[in-house]
């Protein structure tokens, strides 16, 4: 089984089948891991019951499209994250901190969604080439 990680940095085209069908609910599991969250906490800052992702993966049923878009969203913004931080700990750290220019929320407040996400992105990139808001 590859990576929630390594899913995440593949062209759009791969990655796509892979949404749609739904990714394994133990890479629920993983990301959490990861970055240090528990499983309930993730699901609940991503708007996921946490009883649907231990139902799927007891029965082995794959996560929905929407659950695995979200978790690839995470994926993807720790992946980012590493390129600035050293250590998971650290991206998990700062993803759980308030920051004024994401309007003094924290960055894993914002993964429910799309548009919080690219903000987040955003503010990665401009913290990658030394832009602060």
């Amino acid at each position: 089984m590859l990576s929630a990680f390594a899913i995440a940095e593949k062209p759009l085209l791969e990655v796509l089948p892979l949404v749609r069908h739904g990714l394994p609910a133990a890479m629920f599991e993983q990301v959490a891991a990861t970055l240090g969250f528990s499983s309930t906490a993730l699901a609940a800052k991503l708007g996921i019951a946490r009883r649907t992702v231990t139902r799927k993966r007891g029965s082995g049923a794959p996560l929905s499209s929407e659950t695995s878009e979200k978790l690839l969203r995470v994926a993807r913004i720790r992946n980012l994250g590493r390129l600035l931080f050293s250590t998971d700990v650290a991206v998990s750290q700062w993803m759980s901190k308030t920051d004024t220019a994401l309007g003094n929320m924290a960055p894993i407040d914002l993964l429910d969604t799309d548009l919080g996400a690219r903000e987040v992105e955003n503010l990665l990139h401009s913290l990658a080439y030394g832009q602060f808001a």
